[in-house]
C-alpha cells in the first residue's frame, strides 16, 4: 500500500477546493467579459495558479464551461420551494404570500456561480445549442410546468378563479425570466435591486389579482 494513501483526502479536498475556485472566477469572467474574450491564461491568473494547473482538473476551456451548464441544470429546480414545501405553504398561506415565499426562496437558494453560470447561459444560447437545450428546458419550460402545477392545485382548493392555469403559468414565468435577468444585473451593480425586488414583488400582487375569486 502507498504510504501516501492516508494523505490522499487531504489533497482531494485541496483539489476540489482549487477545482470550484476555477469554476467560481470562470463563471464570473465569462459573465462580465463574454466566453469568446476569456482565455485559460487569463483564467489561470485570476485563481492564483499556473496555466498548467488548469488542465489538472479541465480539459479545456470548453469542458469548464460545460461543467457550468450541468452545475445550472442541478441547481435550477433547487432555487424553488419542493412540493411537498408547496403543500404545506397551500394550508397555511393565501396565493399572493405563496408566490412572494418562492420569490424569496430563489434569493437565498443561490449563490454567485450559479448566478453567473445562468447569464451566461443567457448569452451563449444564441449560439451554443447546449446552451439554448438547458435555457429552454430549465428557464422556459420547467419552471412553468412548475407553476401551473401550482395553479391548478389552488383551483383545486377554491384559492382562486378557475383560470387557465397552463396559460398563467407561462406568462408569469416569461416576466419573471425578465425580472431575473434585472435581478442578476442588479446583483452586479447594473441596477437598483431593491426597485427590482419591488417590481417583483407588484407583479406578484397584478398575477394574483388577476385570479383572485370575485365577491
Amino acid at each position: 500500500m502507498n504510504n501516501n494513501t492516508k494523505d490522499h483526502p487531504q489533497k482531494r479536498k485541496k483539489g476540489d477546493e482549487t477545482k470550484n475556485r476555477i469554476l467560481d472566477i470562470a463563471a464570473d469572467l465569462f459573465a462580465h467579459k463574454g466566453y469568446d474574450s476569456v482565455t485559460i491564461h487569463e483564467i489561470a491568473d485570476a485563481v492564483g495558479i499556473r496555466e498548467s494547473s488548469i488542465y489538472n482538473h479541465f480539459q479545456n476551456k470548453e469542458s469548464i464551461l460545460d461543467t457550468l451548464f450541468l452545475l445550472f441544470s442541478q441547481k435550477a429546480q433547487e432555487s424553488r420551494p419542493s412540493e411537498e414545501e408547496l403543500d404545506q405553504m397551500l394550508l397555511i398561506m393565501q396565493p399572493e404570500e405563496i408566490f412572494k415565499n418562492i420569490l424569496f426562496y430563489f434569493g437565498n437558494h443561490t449563490n454567485k456561480t450559479v448566478e453567473h453560470a445562468a447569464m451566461v447561459i443567457n448569452v451563449e444560447k444564441f449560439r451554443n445549442p447546449r446552451a439554448a437545450e438547458i435555457y429552454f428546458q430549465n428557464v422556459v419550460h420547467e419552471p412553468s410546468e412548475y407553476y401551473e402545477r401550482l395553479l391548478r392545485k389552488m383551483i383545486g382548493n377554491g384559492m382562486i378563479k378557475p383560470v387557465d392555469a397552463k396559460l398563467f403559468a407561462e406568462q408569469y414565468n416569461y416576466v419573471s425570466i425578465s425580472l431575473t435577468k434585472e435581478y442578476f444585473m442588479a446583483k452586479n451593480g447594473l441596477a437598483d435591486l431593491m426597485t427590482v425586488v419591488q417590481y417583483m414583488v407588484k407583479t406578484i400582487h397584478f398575477f394574483c389579482n388577476l385570479m383572485k375569486e370575485q365577491t
